[in-house]
């Protein structure tokens, strides 16, 4: 049985959200503004996606890459994920995310790779969707993002 196109999407939606609680000192910082990001999903035997583009304002107390990558603190937490920083490297972040099958939606791991600047990033990301009978899709995601300027008023 293969997952359904819905929970595979859920699964993949995780990387390319806005916000992650990441321990304190391990926040990759960029620069505040107006960002647009971009991310460019497959899985396995589900129909091509189409790429998502969104924009999103940083403010300054905000204004670290994981916010542009991951999940909101909430949402981590009500689904049991775990946020796993990589090795850390001058102009990369590595960095993983684990959230158990539940009810609704399938187990993921998100393994994501990025280079960025203060004001760019580009890279890619693994994606695992697994549900609670072992069903596994795998995925990968073109992630890109940069500053567009100061937030709109």
């Amino acid at each position: 049985m293969k997952l359904s196109r819905a929970s595979a999407l859920a699964g993949a939606l995780l990387i390319g959200s806005i916000a992650v609680a990441v321990p304190a000192g391990a926040q990759t910082a960029i620069q505040a503004g107006e960002w647009e990001t971009t991310e460019k999903t497959s899985m396995e035997g589900m129909p091509e996606m189409p790429a998502t583009s969104k924009k999103v304002c940083l403010a300054a107390d905000e204004a670290q890459l994981e916010r542009l990558l991951f999940p909101a603190p909430d949402d981590m937490k009500k689904h049991g994920c775990k946020y796993e920083p990589g090795a850390m490297k001058a102009g990369v972040l590595a960095a993983t995310l684990i959230c158990p099958p539940n009810d609704q939606l399938p187990g993921v791991t998100a393994k994501a790779e990025v280079s960025y600047t203060a004001t760019s990033y580009q890279g890619l990301g693994q994606l695992e969707a697994a549900d609670k009978s072992g069903t596994t899709v795998k995925g990968k995601s073109e992630l890109s993002g940069k500053r567009l300027g100061d937030c709109p008023k």
